[in-house]
C-alpha cells in the first residue's frame, strides 16, 4: 500500500484528485457498519430470522394443512398392505395344512382382494388431494417469497450492492428460487408421505409381534441418526456450493453485459478460464455433499436385506416356540420393509431437500436485513411545500466499501432554491458524491445535508426521491417501450401521463427521433438501450427526469453525449425548467454552465472556489484555467487534403468486390430471419433426444457412467433375488413341528444369503451413487463451460435480441443446467434399476410360474402408462410456464443491475407490481396442468394395489385349483408387484425429467448454433498474415458505399451509401448529431456487425476476410460506456492482454499517460485495490481514464475512440489528449466526439447526418467553409 505525501498546490490550480488515506473514527465506523451490514433489529422484535412459513397466508396454511394431512394419511395406509398380505399368507398356510377348504379359500381370497381395492381408492383420493394442495400452495408461497426477496433487495442501501458479487441476486431469483419451489411443492409431499408410512409401519410392526419389533428397532434408530447427521453435513456443503455457483454465474453475467468490450479485447479465453476455475471450486464443495448423500443412500438400500435376514431368523425361533404365526412374521417383515423403502424412495430427493434448506437460509438472511436507507419505509417527514434550498454543512463522506479513503472533506455550500447551480472541477473531486448524498444512496460520515432547513435524513426517503429528478452519467434504460421508460417513476396515470411524456420528450429534444422509430413510443429499447446512440439514450433520460415535474433536478454530465445543436436545445429546456425548480448541474463541458446562477469548483473532495461565471473568471483561478483549456482555437492544422476530400471511388470496383461476399450476407440475413422467430412459441421437448444429447455430452465420463449403470442394473436385480429368497422363507417358517430341524437349516441358509446380498448391495449402491452423481456434476460443469464458450462466440446481433439478454443467458447457465441435472445420474440410474427389476422379475416369474407371471406382467404397463402420461402433462405445463417465469426472472435481474436508477426514480413499488403480474400470469396458466398431473400421479400410486388385488386373487385361484404352490405365487407377486410399485416411484421425478428435457433442448440450440462471424476459423487462422498489415503505415481504412441496418430495426438505415478514406497513421474524427451513424462506423470497424452493402477494407483487404482474433488483437476500442469489471485495478487495466504477463511498470506507465496516477496513489492498496461491482465507487472520469489506459496498454495499430474523453475534466482531458496525439503518429485512429475541442487536431473531420457524410475535410477547411461544423463550433466556443 502506498500512502502519498501531500503535494503542494500549484498556483493558481490545485493538483487534481489526490484522496488521502484516513483512519476511521469510532462514530464514522458505526455509520459505515450500518450501511454495510444493516440496522440492528428493533427493540422487542424477535431475534429469530424469518421463516418460510411467514409467507403463507391463512388460505395457504389451511390448504397446506389439509394437503399435509392427506399426505400423511396416504402414507399411513401403505403399511396396511402387509396386514392384508399377512391375511393371504395365513389363509394359504391354513389351506396347505388342510384346515381351510377350497371353497373357503376362494371366498377369503376374494374378500381380501376387495380390501386391496378399497385401499387403492383411498390412496388415490388422498394422494390427489395432497399433490394438488402442495403444488397450489407451494407455488403461492414461492411467489410470495420471490416478491418479498426482490422487494427486500430493492429496499437495501447502495453499500449492500457495492460488496455484492455481480449477478448473485439474479442467480438467487432465477435458479435458487426454482430449486426451493421444487422442494416445497413435490419433495416435501414425498417426505411427509414417507415419514407417515415409516411411522405407521413401526406401529403395525409392534401390533403384530412386539419382540420382533424390538429386535428391529435399532435399525430404525440407526437410520434416523445417520440421516440426521449426514443431512446436516450435506446442507452445509450444499450451502457453500450454492454461494460459489452464484459467484460463477455473476461472473459470466457481467461478461455478457459487457460483451462488446469482451469481444474487442479478446477476453473470451480469460472469462472462460475464470469461470471454469470458479465452477471447479464450487464443484469441490458440492462433491463433498454428494459423497455424504451417496453413503446415506447406499446404507438405506442395504438395510432391507439385513432386516429380512434378522427378522426371519428371529421370527423362525419364535415360530418354533409357538409364540407367533408365520403370517404375523411375514406382516412384521413386510411392514418394516415398506417403512424402509418409504425412506429409500425419497433418497434421490435428499439433494433437492438439502439444497432447498440451504437456499432458504441465504434468502431469508437477505429478507431479514434492515436497510439503513429504506425507500419503502413509512417513517420520515413529508413536507407539503418544497422550495428547493439545499445546504451542505461541513459534510464528510467515506464510502463503506472503501473505508480508508475520504472522498468529501468538510464540504459546505448553499444551493439557492429555484436557481441553477453548477458543480465543476477535476474528475474524482467529489462532484458525483454530492449527488449520491442528496439521493441518500450513502450517508455522510460527518456534517449534515439540509433541504429547506430540514436534515434530509429525517425526511421520508421515497418522498424525497420523488422531489428529485436525476440524469446520471451512467445512463440506464430498461428493456421496455420508449413510453414506459419515460414514464417510470411518475405518479400520474392515464392519458394525462401520455401527454406529459410527449411534452417531456419534446423538451428533451427526442420526440422526432422517437417518431422515426418503427413503432414510435411503443418501440422496445432492448436491454440497457444499447441499440440507441449515447446521445439518444441521454435525451430519453432527460425526458424521463422532466416528466415527473420534480422540485430539484440533478444533471450529472447529462449532455456529454449530445451534439451541439441538441445540447443547445436541451439547455434551453433546462433553463426554462429552472424557473420552477432548483437545478444542480455537474459538467466538464463548461459551455453548458456559463449561465448558471452559482458555480462551485471542487478539487480533492473540497470546495476550491464559488461564485458566478464572471466572478470566477475575474479571480483567474482554477475555474478560469479550466475555461481556457476548453476554448476552440482556429490555429488548427491548415494543411489541405484535396486527395481526401476529392477522391472518388469507382462504383464498379465496389460491385466487383461486393460479389465475393454476397453469399455471406445471404447467410447473415437468414440468421437474422431465424432469430426473429417467435421465442414464446413452446416447442415439443423430445425426451429421447434429450437423453441422447446428455449421453453425447458425457462421452468423457463413459467409463464412470458404464460402471455406475452396470451397478444400477445389478442393484435392480436384487429385487428378483430377494423375491426368490423371501418366497422360500415364508413356507419355511410355516413348517410343522416335526420338521423344525429342516426349518432351522433352511432359515440359516436363506438368511445367510440375505446377508451376502446386503454386502453386495452396499457396494453396488455406493458405486452407483458416487459414479453417477460425479458424472452428472462433470456433465453440468462441462455443459456450463461449453455454453459459456459458445455464447461468447456469438455475434453482437445475438445479444441485441430480447431473449439473449445478460440475465437470460446467465439463467441458462444457472437455472437451465440445474434443471438439466433432473435427468442426470441418480434419475437415469433409477430408471436403469427399474428396468432391471422389471425384466429380471419377469424372467424369474415366467420360469417359475408363467401363468401368474403373464397376468402380473400385464398390469405393469398400466402403472408405467400413468406415470408416463403424468410426465407428458408436466412437460407441457413446464413448456408454457417457462416463458412467463423466464420473463419474470429477466426483469428481476434487470432491476437489480439497474438498482441506482430504480432507486433514484422511486419506482420500487411500480417495479414490484409489474414483477408480481408476471408471476400471477404464470400461476394462472398452471392450475389445469396441476390438476391433470395430480390425477395421473395419484393413479400411478394407487393402481399398483389394484394390480396386487388381481395378482393375489388369481394366485389364490391357482393354489385352490392345485396348479401352483405357495412358493410360485409368492415369487411372482413379490417380484412383479414390487417391481410395479418401484415403477410408480420412478415417476415421482417426472417434473425433474420434464424440466431437464426442455433445458437440454435450449442448451443444444446454443451449442449447435451456427458458427458466429467473429469466431476464429481454423482455415483463416492458418493463413499467414491473415490479419491487419504488419506495419501501421499500411493500415489505411476505406469505407466504400457502405449501408447498414440494425437487425432489430430493419426498416431504418443507420448508414446509407457511406464512403470515406482514412490514410494510414492519420486520425479521422466523426462528428454530427446523435443517431447520425457515428458509433455505427465504430461498431462495423470492430466487427460487431456486418454491413449489408459495400465494403470496409484496411490496407486494401476486406476486414471480413481477416482472422477475427488476429484482427481484434491489433485494435483497441474505448467506448462512451466505460465498462469496469469486478476485480482489482491491475486486472482491469491489463484485461486487454489476456495471454501476456504484464508487469506493474507497464501498467503504471499507461496510468501516467492517462493522468490516472494520482488516483492510483490515493487507493489504499494501489493497483491491487478491488474496484467492486461495475466500479460503482469510481467517478465517470476515473472510469474513462481507466478504459483509455486499458486500450493504450495494448499498443494497437488502429485506435477506436467513441466519446473517449466525454467524462473527463479539462485538465485530465488535456493530459490524455496529449497522450492520444502522440500515439496517433504511430497508428490509424477513428474517433467520435461531440466536444469539438478534442477533434481540432484531427487530420480529417467527417460531419455525419442521418447515416450519410455531409461534410469532409481538415478542421481548417471546415471552419473556413462555415457549414455544419462551423455552426457546431460556434455553439461550443467559450470565447
Amino acid at each position: 500500500m502506498t500512502t502519498p505525501s501531500p503535494a503542494p498546490a500549484p498556483a493558481p490550480a490545485p493538483a487534481p484528485e489526490r484522496e488521502g488515506v484516513v483512519a476511521v473514527r469510532g462514530d464514522e465506523r458505526a455509520i459505515l457498519d450500518r450501511q454495510l451490514h444493516g440496522l440492528p433489529r428493533l427493540e422487542g422484535e424477535s431475534v429469530a430470522k424469518p421463516t418460510i412459513q411467514q409467507y403463507a397466508n391463512t388460505t395457504d396454511r389451511v390448504v397446506l394443512g389439509v394437503a399435509a394431512i392427506c399426505a400423511v394419511v396416504a402414507g399411513a395406509v401403505n403399511p396396511l398392505v402387509p396386514v392384508i398380505y399377512g391375511l393371504f399368507v395365513g389363509v394359504f398356510e391354513d389351506f396347505s395344512k388342510g384346515s381351510v377348504s377350497e371353497a373357503q379359500l376362494r371366498s377369503k381370497v376374494a374378500i381380501f382382494a376387495v380390501y386391496y381395492v378399497y385401499l387403492a381408492i383411498g390412496l388415490f383420493i388422498f394422494s390427489f388431494l395432497a399433490t394438488v394442495g402442495f403444488f397450489w400452495s407451494g407455488e403461492r408461497i414461492t411467489r410470495a417469497l420471490r416478491t418479498t426477496y426482490l422487494s427486500a433487495v430493492l429496499r437495501q442501501n447502495m453499500a449492500f450492492f457495492d460488496i455484492l458479487d455481480p449477478g448473485e441476486v439474479s442467480n438467487r431469483i432465477m435458479s435458487d428460487m426454482g430449486i426451493l419451489q421444487e422442494a416445497i411443492t413435490s419433495k416435501l409431499a414425498i417426505l411427509l408421505t414417507a415419514i407417515a408410512t415409516f411411522c405407521a409401519a413401526f406401529v403395525v410392526m409392534f401390533v403384530m409381534y412386539w419382540k420382533t419389533a424390538l429386535i428391529l428397532t435399532p435399525f430404525f434408530v440407526f437410520m434416523l441418526v445417520l440421516a440426521y447427521l449426514c443431512g446436516e453435513q450435506a446442507v452445509r456443503h450444499q450451502k457453500a456450493s450454492r454461494t460459489l455457483f452464484s459467484h460463477a454465474s455473476g461472473m459470466v453475467g457481467e461478461a455478457f453485459g459487457a460483451i462488446r468490450q469482451v469481444l474487442t479485447f479478446g477476453m473470451q479465453p480469460l472469462i472462460y478460464r475464470r469461470y471454469s476455475a470458479a465452477l471447479t471450486e464450487a464443484a469441490l464443495e458440492e462433491r463433498k455433499g454428494q459423497n455424504i448423500s451417496s453413503g446415506l443412500i447406499a446404507t438405506m438400500n442395504t438395510l432391507p436385506c439385513l432386516i429380512y435376514a434378522i427378522a426371519f431368523w428371529a421370527g423362525s425361533i419364535y415360530t418354533m416356540k409357538g409364540d407367533v404365526s408365520s403370517g404375523s412374521i411375514v406382516t412384521t417383515v413386510l411392514a418394516v420393509i415398506i417403512g424402509i423403502f418409504a425412506l429409500i424412495r425419497i433418497a434421490p430427493s435428499v439433494q433437492a431437500l438439502t439444497m432447498g434448506v440451504a437456499i432458504s437460509s441465504v434468502l431469508l438472511d437477505t429478507i431479514g436485513r434492515r436497510s439503513s436507507q429504506d425507500p419503502l419505509a413509512e417513517q420520515g417527514e413529508k413536507p407539503s411545500i418544497v422550495r428547493g434550498e439545499i445546504k451542505l454543512d461541513q459534510v464528510d463522506l467515506i464510502y463503506p466499501s472503501r473505508d480508508r479513503v475520504k472522498v468529501l472533506k468538510n464540504v459546505s455550500m448553499t444551493i439557492p432554491a429555484g436557481k441553477k447551480t453548477a458543480i465543476v472541477g477535476p474528475s474524482g473531486g467529489g462532484k458525483s458524491s454530492i449527488f449520491a448524498l442528496l439521493e441518500r444512496f450513502y450517508e455522510p460520515t460527518n456534517g449534515r445535508l439540509m433541504l429547506d432547513g430540514r436534515d434530509i435524513q429525517t425526511l421520508n426517503l421515497h418522498w424525497l426521491r420523488q422531489q428529485i429528478g436525476l440524469v446520471d452519467q451512467d445512463l440506464v434504460l430498461f428493456d421496455a417501450t420508449v413510453m414506459e421508460n419515460i414514464c417510470y417513476g411518475c405518479s400520474t396515470t392515464g392519458s394525462v401521463l401520455h401527454d406529459k411524456a410527449v411534452e417531456a420528450a419534446k423538451k428533451g429534444q427526442v420526440h422526432e427521433f422517437i417518431q422515426s422509430l418503427p413503432e414510435g413510443y411503443h418501440t422496445r429499447v432492448g436491454e440497457r438501450g444499447l441499440q440507441f446512440s449515447g446521445g439518444q439514450r441521454q435525451r430519453l433520460a432527460i425526458a424521463r427526469a422532466l416528466v415527473r415535474d420534480p422540485k430539484i433536478l440533478l444533471f450529472d454530465e447529462a449532455t456529454s453525449a449530445l451534439d451541439s445543436f441538441s445540447e443547445k436545445a436541451v439547455q434551453a429546456a433546462i433553463d426554462a425548467a429552472a424557473e420552477q425548480c432548483t437545478i444542480i448541474v455537474i459538467a466538464h463541458r463548461l459551455s453548458t454552465i456559463t449561465n448558471a446562477d452559482h458555480i462551485v469548483v471542487m478539487a480533492e473532495g473540497s470546495v476550491a472556489e464559488q461564485g458566478t461565471h464572471a466572478e470566477l473568471m475575474f479571480w483567474n483561478g482554477l475555474y478560469a484555467d479550466l475555461i481556457e483549456q476548453q476554448r476552440i482555437k482556429d490555429e488548427s492544422s491548415d494543411v489541405a487534403l484535396p486527395s481526401l476530400t476529392d477522391e472518388k471511388i469507382d462504383s464498379t470496383e465496389v460491385q466487383a468486390l461486393q460479389g465475393a461476399h454476397e453469399e455471406t450476407m445471404k447467410a447473415a440475413s437468414l440468421k437474422i430471419a431465424e432469430s426473429n422467430l417467435d421465442p414464446d412459441e413452446p416447442s415439443h421437448a423430445n425426451k429421447r433426444r434429450s437423453i441422447l444429447f446428455m449421453l453425447s455430452m458425457s462421452r468423457g465420463d463413459w467409463k464412470m457412467l458404464l460402471v455406475g449403470l452396470v451397478c444400477a442394473v445389478l442393484g435392480g436385480l436384487m429385487i428378483p433375488a430377494q423375491s426368490v429368497l423371501t418366497a422360500e422363507l415364508i413356507p419355511t417358517v410355516s413348517l410343522p413341528s416335526n420338521r423344525y430341524g429342516e426349518l432351522r437349516r433352511r432359515t440359516n441358509l436363506y438368511c445367510g444369503l440375505f446377508l451376502l446380498l446386503a454386502g453386495a448391495g452396499l457396494v453396488f449402491w455406493m458405486v452407483v451413487c458416487v459414479t453417477l452423481s460425479r458424472a452428472t456434476q462433470n456433465l453440468c460443469q462441462r455443459i456450463r463451460e461449453r455454453c459459456c464458450e459458445r455464447i461468447m462466440q456469438m455475434d453482437v446481433a445475438f445479444f441485441d435480441r430480447p431473449e439473449s439478454s445478460p440475465s437470460a443467458l446467465a439463467g441458462v447457465l444457472s437455472k437451465g443446467i440445474d434443471d438439466l441435472a433432473g435427468m442426470g445420474g441418480p434419475v437415469i440410474g433409477g430408471i436403469m434399476t427399474f428396468m432391471a427389476t422389471i425384466v429380471g422379475g419377469i424372467v424369474v416369474s415366467v420360469i417359475i410360474g408363467w401363468k401368474l407371471a403373464l397376468v402380473c406382467t400385464a398390469t405393469i404397463p398400466i402403472v408405467v402408462a400413468c406415470g408416463w402420461l403424468r410426465l407428458q402433462v408436466l412437460a407441457s405445463f413446464d413448456a408454457r410456464s417457462r416463458q412467463s417465469g423466464f420473463r419474470a426472472a429477466i426483469y428481476a435481474g434487470e432491476l437489480v443491475r439497474s438498482v441506482r436508477a430504480v432507486a433514484s426514480l422511486g419506482m420500487e413499488t411500480q417495479a414490484m407490481a409489474l414483477y408480481d403480474n408476471f408471476l400471477i400470469a404464470q400461476a394462472m396458466d398452471s392450475w389445469r396442468p396441476i390438476l391433470s398431473a395430480s390425477v395421473l400421479y395419484a393413479a400411478s400410486q394407487s393402481v399398483v394395489y389394484l394390480c396386487a388385488a388381481l395378482a393375489f386373487w388369481f394366485g389364490g385361484t391357482l393354489i385352490a385349483a392345485g396348479e401352483y404352490s405357495d412358493f410360485q405365487v409368492y415369487v411372482c407377486i413379490i417380484s412383479l408387484v414390487s417391481g410395479a410399485q418401484i415403477a410408480g416411484s420412478v415417476f415421482n421425478f417426472a417434473p425433474d425429467m420434464g424440466k431437464a428435457a426442455h433445458s437440454a433442448q435450449d442448451i443444444e440450440k446454443i451449442l449447435k448454433g451456427n458458427q458466429a462471424e467473429h469466431e476464429s476459423t481454423s482455415e483463416k487462422a492458418q493463413v499467414p498474415g491473415n490479419g491487419l498489415p504488419e506495419s501501421y503505415a499500411e493500415c489505411h481504412i476505406d469505407f466504400r458505399k457502405v449501408s447498414f441496418r440494425y437487425p432489430t430495426r430493419p426498416t431504418q438505415h443507420a448508414l446509407e451509401d457511406f464512403t470515406i478514406r482514412v490514410p494510414a497513421g492519420r486520425t479521422l474524427a466523426l462528428v454530427g448529431q446523435s443517431g447520425s451513424g457515428k458509433s455505427t462506423c465504430i461498431s462495423l470497424l470492430a466487427r460487431f456487425y456486418q454491413q449489408e452493402q459495400g465494403q470496409i477494407t484496411i490496407g486494401g483487404a476486406d476486414i471480413r476476410d481477416m482472422d477475427i482474433r488476429r484482427y481484434r488483437s491489433a485494435i483497441a476500442l474505448v467506448s462512451q460506456d466505460a465498462i469496469i469489471f469486478s476485480g482489482s485495478l491491475r486486472e482491469n487495466i491489463a484485461v486487454g492482454l489476456v495471454d501476456e504477463v504484464v508487469d506493474d511498470a507497464r501498467i503504471l506507465d499507461v496510468c501516467r499517460q492517462t493522468n490516472l496516477m494520482d488516483f492510483v496513489d490515493s487507493l489504499p492498496e494501489g493497483l491491487s485495490t478491488h474496484l467492486g461491482t461495475s466500479g460503482r465507487m469510481l467517478s465517470g472520469g476515473q472510469k474513462q481514464r481507466l478504459a483509455l489506459a486499458r486500450a493504450l496498454l495494448r499498443d494497437p495499430k488502429i485506435l477506436l475512440l467513441d466519446e473517449a474523453t466525454s467524462a473527463l475534466d479539462s485538465e485530465s482531458e488535456a493530459v490524455v489528449q496529449r497522450a492520444i496525439d502522440a500515439l496517433r503518429k504511430q497508428r490509424t485512429t477513428v474517433m467520435v466526439a461531440h466536444r469539438l475541442k478534442t477533434v481540432m487536431n484531427a487530420d480529417i473531420i467527417g460531419v455525419m447526418d442521418k447515416g450519410k457524410l455531409a461534410e469532409l475535410g481538415s478542421p481548417a477547411e471546415l471552419m473556413a467553409k462555415r457549414g455544419l461544423f462551423w455552426n457546431m463550433a460556434q455553439l461550443q466556443d467559450l470565447a
